[in-house]
């Protein structure tokens, strides 16, 4: 069967009145099948014309003919190098998508996948270095590298409003006070009342990551340098993320987090701190509903630590409260309220004598703006360190958060074990 762009090349050239030129002849023996090598065969006889295989004139057009025949040939290895450098990063910013936005799906031009830049194929990896250049992958490693315990993101995961930012910053406007209604009589006036907005801004604020590969010892990459740089530079930033979303202090290049909100209703356990108990927990959930705060939207974040002294409650008869039956699994839930933990939660504040205090938000999430400017973006340069032959991968993703009505945020702090 003749391929579309063979038929309408041949077309063309009929409509023209003319005959194929040498490209146009690779063309179309390229086209035929390997294994019609006769098909081939005929076609080549049919291009000697009619002085035959030793004339000048055919030895010209045979030569032309096999150099395009030799060029289509590498620009077809070149283009199947390319597909398989898109696809591995496709498929590691569908990674990073999974790791920033939780349950969140985005398809750009089609594709279910966010990237700034196309990483490089395994194949332009050596061997990792130091920023003295020094390797720290050996020669021969197990084709496994077993990573150590990190969360993806874990403040966006538990669904925060998310704003898309199309500049550094963005203007995010709130009701500050409402509008009165009341109660009027037949006829008479009705009273007016204004409302008052207010504006929440939102400053785009970069987090990044770099590292170097060097360009050499290819064939001893395993396993795979892409992937092991890629998935540690998704963990580390989302890591970075969430501990600045939940403790982030707001100097220098520093978003201002959770535990350091303006405004917040802060409730301590006590003047140097204690433990915790399902009380106090309670009584958060109540302020919360005081402030009119919409506990169906809402969300706890505490420390790992927190979550086991939690579970380790017990009634009267040494009955476990949260999860009764330790051989199941227990729903992260308090009050019907979803827990999220994170290790970026403290445990080594200091309130009055006692250092080892941890905090727990309970957060009404549409209440909470978070801005993003740009997701993550993965991109490599083969120039950056052209003297030492090293290509640099670097990741950048630039977001803001900030409170709507802070009312929406309820701190526990002086939380003891």
């Amino acid at each position: 069967m003749i391929k579309p762009e063979i038929r309408k090349l041949l077309t063309a050239a009929e409509d023209e009145e003319r005959g194929l030129d040498a490209r146009e002849i690779a063309a179309v023996i390229n086209s035929i099948p390997a294994e019609e090598r006769m098909a081939r065969t005929e076609i080549l006889a049919a291009v000697n014309g009619p002085n035959g295989p030793d004339a000048p004139e055919t030895r010209e057009a045979i030569a032309k003919t096999l150099a395009f025949m030799e060029i289509r040939a590498v620009d077809a290895a070149e283009d199947a190098a390319r597909a398989a450098r898109e696809t591995e990063g496709r498929a590691l910013a569908a990674r990073a998508g999974d790791v920033f936005t939780g349950k969140e799906e985005h398809v750009i031009e089609g594709e279910k996948f966010r990237s700034g830049g196309m990483l490089p194929s395994v194949s332009e990896f050596r061997q990792m270095t130091t920023t003295s250049a020094s390797a720290v992958i050996p020669t021969q490693t197990l084709g496994q590298v077993f990573d150590f315990l990190r969360h993806k993101s874990v403040f966006l995961a538990a669904g925060p409003r998310v704003l898309t930012m199309d500049g550094k910053t963005l203007s995010v406007p709130r009701i500050s006070a409402s509008t009165s209604a009341a109660m009027v009589a037949e006829g008479s006036s009705i009273p007016v009342t204004d409302m008052t907005l207010q504006a929440v801004t939102l400053t785009a604020k970069k987090a990044a990551v770099l590292t170097k590969a060097t360009n050499e010892s290819l064939d001893d990459s395993n396993p795979e340098l892409l992937r092991i740089v890629g998935d540690d530079h998704m963990k580390e930033v989302a890591r970075l993320l969430d501990a600045q979303f939940l403790a982030g202090d707001g100097t220098g290049n520093n978003m201002r987090g959770l535990r350091n909100f303006a405004g917040v209703t802060v409730t301590s356990m006590g003047a140097n701190g204690a433990s915790l108990s399902l009380d106090a927990l309670a009584d958060a959930v109540g302020r919360l509903e005081s402030a009119n705060g919409d506990l169906n939207g809402a969300a706890w974040f505490m420390s790992g630590r927190s979550w086991a002294s939690i579970r380790k409650a017990k009634d009267g008869q040494s009955r476990y409260q949260v999860s009764p039956d330790p051989t199941q699994d227990g729903e992260r839930r308090l009050f019907g309220i979803p827990v999220y933990i994170s290790n970026q939660v403290s445990n080594s504040e200091t309130v009055g004598t006692s250092n080892d205090c941890s905090w727990i938000g309970l957060v009404d999430l549409s209440q909470i703006a978070v801005g993003r400017r740009a997701e993550v973006s993965v991109a490599y340069s083969q120039d950056a360190y052209f003297d030492s032959d090293v290509t640099g991968i670097r990741s950048t993703s630039r977001w803001d958060i900030a409170p709507l009505d802070p009312n929406g945020v309820q701190l526990i702090t002086g939380v003891r074990p």
